[in-house]
């Protein structure tokens, strides 16, 4: 698998990382864009050991980019200076390397900010579709809204960054301008109904997956999310024993598990291919 890592380096200053992996295929789809959530990064989409969503898809043909937020350095490190500053540099990436609309697949908060981008920064001619594991903002998640957001603020206030590996909720820290972010996008997209109709001008194919055993973004929030779009082709799944799947997913397993490579993986890859084109190689692939 041919995989390259590159640093971007934005207009305010801030860096990040994408990661490049090549299609393996004889067949070349459109590019995947894959956002990862809160605590974690690229080896939740590829692992050191070249397993992940995205090395499976690449072996369909669809290369990919796998980008990291800001963990420090200059620049704020937030999701919205992610969104409004990182993103339409892997836009303009995708406009001249490819010339192609591309996927956007996103886990928890990965995939709302790719639903944002959809609504905010990306043309009709940018966007094949979006694919959003265990994304949503409007239930649960009671540390990140009132009253629960006054004891993580205040924690935040002492430190720099949330020590998620020591909490158990992920591999990575979070800067604490990411958390604030969090919080904010949270409670104002409840209370206000910007975001919310913002949402409503994707018109995109969308496919939302969420697992049943979902306790930080359950099923009826991640089916929310969707309603809001205005794409005609959209579908809604809720994983779990009693929709036919192996196992209620849960919140990284819905993506990172055994269960998931056997019939997540597979069912994502045909929602894809049925709505991809294959096109010629270009020399830079």
């Amino acid at each position: 698998m041919r995989v390259a890592t590159h640093t971007l380096t934005a207009a305010d200053g801030g860096r990040f990382e994408v990661t490049r992996v090549a299609a393996e295929a004889p067949a070349h789809h459109q590019p995947i864009v894959y956002l990862p959530g809160m605590f974690s990064g690229r080896r939740f989409w590829l692992s050191d050991r070249g397993v992940g969503l995205a090395a499976h898809l690449a072996g369909y043909g669809f290369p990919g980019l796998i980008v990291e937020r800001r963990r420090g350095g200059p620049g704020r490190p937030g999701l919205e200076d992610h969104l409004q500053h990182d993103l339409p540099l892997v836009r303009d990436w995708i406009r001249s390397e490819w010339n192609r609309p591309a996927f956007w697949i996103g886990h928890s908060f990965g995939g709302v900010l790719a639903s944002r981008a959809a609504a905010e920064l990306l043309d009709a001619g940018d966007l094949a579709g979006l694919v959003l594991f265990a994304a949503q903002f409007e239930d649960g998640k009671r540390m990140l809204d009132w009253p629960g957001n006054l004891l993580l603020s205040g924690f935040l206030r002492i430190q720099r960054r949330f020590p998620a590996p020591l909490l158990g909720m992920g591999p990575n820290d979070e800067p604490r301008a990411a958390m604030r972010d969090a919080m904010q996008l949270v409670t104002r997209g409840r209370r206000e109904p910007g975001l919310r109709e913002a949402l409503a001008r994707i018109h995109a194919p969308t496919l939302a997956l969420s697992g049943l055993g979902d306790t930080v973004d359950p099923p009826t929030g991640c089916e929310k999310l969707i309603m809001h779009f205005g794409s005609a082709d959209r579908r809604f799944i809720a994983a779990g024993r009693a929709t036919g799947f192996r196992e209620d997913y849960t919140h990284p397993g819905i993506v990172v598990s055994k269960a998931a490579q056997a019939e997540i993986w597979p069912l994502v890859t045909d929602w894809l291919l049925a709505r991809a084109g294959a096109g010629p190689l270009r020399a830079a692939e």
